[in-house]
């Protein structure tokens, strides 16, 4: 109990304040868009998705969620904003032992299910071509933040690019997909130092399978700790959001209409600071 109780004094004061804020005040401003209401009662409205999330019932969750597509909040700006700011908030709440670890586990696969539902109708309309450039995003073996790269995956396939995102793979099953497709770039996501390790292996044998040059980007909440990432692992570059990964590797957004605004994709989503 008291090495769980460090861990999360630690997490505290590894979360950058500001970041919080921005994200719920850029969530409160979607949900106030067009719609009368004070900041307090939209607030409010916040916790009553966290909870939503956590709840068991899951006729909860979709009331929420129904609710906010007839106030006209679109499903791209759940993805880059609502769900975000839920996150987060879940992450608060456990720091303050205001809910359980489990609860943070399951209401953060329960938010990556609704930007994997919400994406599939909005953004599959940009990743349809067959001739569109491709993109992997890699979560590392041993790596359990997954929220943020299908947030990034879904913001990158609404540029026009169609994205493969491996989970838990093997490296032999990240070498066969490098092989079988040209990618344009490899992402990686990383949270802590343990991961990095894994990153730098993922790192070597992308630089040895394929035959032409891929930029290789670092995301994830690593890059807050302090630590010279792309020493470590050998990447390219580090990136927080779907704008500067593009930006990085010479990439445009290839949909005239897609957000120009910069949005927490890369960056680390999940509760979990340590």
């Amino acid at each position: 109990m008291n090495d769980e109780r460090h861990s999360k004094a630690a997490g505290r004061q590894a979360i950058e304040a500001a970041e919080i804020a921005r994200l719920a005040q850029r969530a409160i401003a979607v949900l106030a868009a067009d719609r009368p209401g004070r900041s307090d009662g939209l607030k409010l409205r916040l916790a009553q998705l966290c909870d939503a999330f956590i709840s068991p019932e899951e006729e909860r969750r979709h009331e929420m969620l129904m609710r906010l597509r007839q106030d006209g909040i679109r499903a791209t700006e759940i993805i880059d904003h609502i769900v975000p700011a839920v996150a987060q908030q879940m992450g608060e709440r456990w720091f303050a032992d205001e809910i359980s670890f489990a609860d943070v586990t399951i209401g953060a696969a329960r938010l990556q299910e609704t930007v994997r539902g919400l994406g599939w109708h909005d953004a599959g309309r940009n990743a349809a071509h067959v001739d569109a450039p491709m993109i992997l995003l890699v979560i590392p073996r041993g790596e359990h933040h997954t929220l943020g790269a299908f947030v990034l995956a879904d913001q990158l396939r609404r540029r026009g690019y169609r994205v493969d995102v491996a989970v838990d793979s093997h490296p032999r099953q990240i070498q066969e997909m490098l092989r079988r497709k040209r990618y344009r770039m490899v992402g990686l996501t990383v949270s802590g130092r343990r991961t990095l390790a894994s990153a730098k292996e993922l790192v070597d044998i992308i630089r040895l399978t394929v035959t032409r040059v891929t930029p290789i980007v670092i995301g994830g909440s690593i890059l807050d700790k302090g630590y010279d990432v792309l020493a470590l692992s050998g990447a390219d570059h580090t990136a927080r959001d779907a704008v500067s990964v593009l930006r990085r590797c010479g990439l445009n957004a290839l949909v005239p209409d897609a957000p120009s605004q910069e949005l927490e994709g890369m960056a680390d989503l999940s509760m979990d600071r340590r």
